[in-house]
């Protein structure tokens, strides 16, 4: 059981679904954000906003390397999500040292003009 669904209620919390590709080790989310992710008034908490990407960038991780957890998750946000967007996540897994395994991913609108975070 993810974390994300906990929020019980439709619509509430996050609406999600994960689409991966294994083969190019990238993974896309389709995303609305729901009230209960509510920080400053009407925009999306950049808590949920670490929160979706982070299980986005971990879920591509675990099709790729297995068994992981996140050693380090930094996060320029860009623009403020309001609440309701439906956004696009993207996760992708660059490269590999050793154990280590390196992804990247963004936060877009649904149109793909505006984006909102970019992480690493």
């Amino acid at each position: 059981r993810l974390f994300l669904r906990a929020i019980e209620g439709v619509g509430t919390g996050f609406e999600f679904a994960m689409f991966l590709n294994a083969t190019e080790r990238r993974l896309l989310c389709l995303l609305q954000t729901g009230p209960y992710l509510e920080g400053h008034p009407g925009l999306t908490h950049g808590g949920a906003i670490a929160t979706i990407i982070d299980a986005t960038l971990g879920i591509c991780a675990l099709s790729v390397a297995g068994k992981v957890v996140t050693a380090n998750l930094s996060i320029d946000y860009l623009v403020p999500v309001p609440l309701g967007t439906v956004l696009l996540v993207e996760g992708c897994a660059e490269r590999t040292e050793g154990r280590k395994l390196f992804l990247g991913g963004h936060v877009r609108s649904a149109d793909g003009d505006t984006v909102h975070a970019r992480a690493t």
